[in-house]
């Protein structure tokens, strides 16, 4: 008896895969090298540069059925390059760290994005601008994207996002450095 209750248990389970992907290069990646600590606090919501877009096109992007996103620009034209016929959803909980300081982290406002990425549910923007959070909760943005992980019967999902954010999820650390790979699908642990 206890043999087929486990084995109902198991077959009751819905495996995932989810892959995180980090944002191909945007021009404060580029800039930083020239003016410092400037490029992340002189532009809002940088887009790729032409080797980011490079970078996700030549990305043997992973086989999913949904895509969450962050709803910053070099995030979402990544998505739309990676995944071109894949459903996207932008949530805000996917925006990379810190946000209190860095504009190249604050998000254009939501009727602009509509605008550019049509293919891309926004419903999660709740204001048209970004207002700057009082309060960052990391663990609290991890569990946001869980639920709406739980909440799809999407099983193979990718997670265009940053670095940070991603590192993050994989082992607790808000380090900058190393930063991971653009464009590189990391399968990441989920149980659910």
């Amino acid at each position: 008896m206890a043999a087929l209750v486990r084995q109902s248990l198991r077959l009751s389970v819905v495996k995932k895969t989810i892959y995180g992907i980090r944002h191909g290069q945007a021009w404060h990646n580029v800039l930083f090298d020239d003016i410092g600590p400037c490029a992340y606090t002189s532009y809002q919501d940088t887009t790729l540069t032409v080797d980011g877009m490079q970078q996700a096109t030549m990305q043997k992007a992973p086989d999913v059925d949904l895509v969450l996103v962050s709803p910053l620009m070099r995030t979402l034209q990544t998505a739309e390059i990676m995944f071109p016929k894949t459903p996207q959803i932008a949530l805000e909980s996917l925006k990379e760290y810190p946000q209190h300081t860095e504009l190249c982290n604050k998000r254009s406002c939501a009727s602009l994005l509509i605008r550019c990425f049509p293919r891309v549910n926004f419903e999660d923007l709740e204001t048209e601008f970004q207002m700057w959070p009082m309060k960052v909760d990391h663990n609290e943005n991890v569990e946001r994207v869980k639920s709406v992980i739980e909440s799809v019967s999407s099983k193979q999902i990718a997670i265009v996002t940053h670095s940070t954010w991603l590192k993050y999820w994989m082992n607790g650390s808000l380090s900058g450095l190393p930063e991971l790979e653009h464009c590189r699908p990391y399968e990441l642990k989920y149980t659910l």
